[in-house]
């Protein structure tokens, strides 16, 4: 929900839910990011840069069985999540408005209360490409 939230402090609230205060967010073009705030931040960056727009849309957006989607962008979750010893993993794929696809897998680290203390983003390349739907 978080991603398709446009209010920051929403944002915030709604990654207070699943992921832990310190939360360490990894990504490629980015680096570490430290915290709610700092990921609150980078998502409605996120938000800005992916254009369309849905007045009809929900903050948050409409979730689905294996994924959500508003203002004229989605994200599907398209392979199992696959948890072992705390840790998850799982891969997705972004549809933008002017339908062009982005994704990869992301890998997670769980804190003991079930919440997210760590998720690192890999996008998918020639050597890990996105698995067929």
């Amino acid at each position: 929900m978080a991603w398709f939230e446009p209010d920051h402090d929403q944002r915030v609230e709604v990654l207070r839910k699943c992921c832990t205060e310190d939360v360490v967010f990894m990504d490629p073009a980015l680096g570490r990011l430290e915290g709610l705030d700092a990921v609150s931040k980078m998502i409605g960056d996120y938000i800005g840069s992916r254009g369309g727009s849905d007045d009809e849309s929900p903050a948050g957006g409409t979730g689905h069985e294996r994924g959500r989607s508003g203002g004229g962008t989605s994200v599907d979750v398209v392979t199992p999540i696959d948890v072992r010893h705390g840790f998850f993993r799982y891969s997705f794929v972004w549809t933008m408005p002017d339908g062009s696809k982005s994704g990869g897998t992301d890998f997670c680290e769980l804190a003991a209360d079930g919440r997210m203390k760590l998720i690192t983003v890999w996008p998918a390349d020639d050597n890990f490409p996105l698995p067929a739907r």
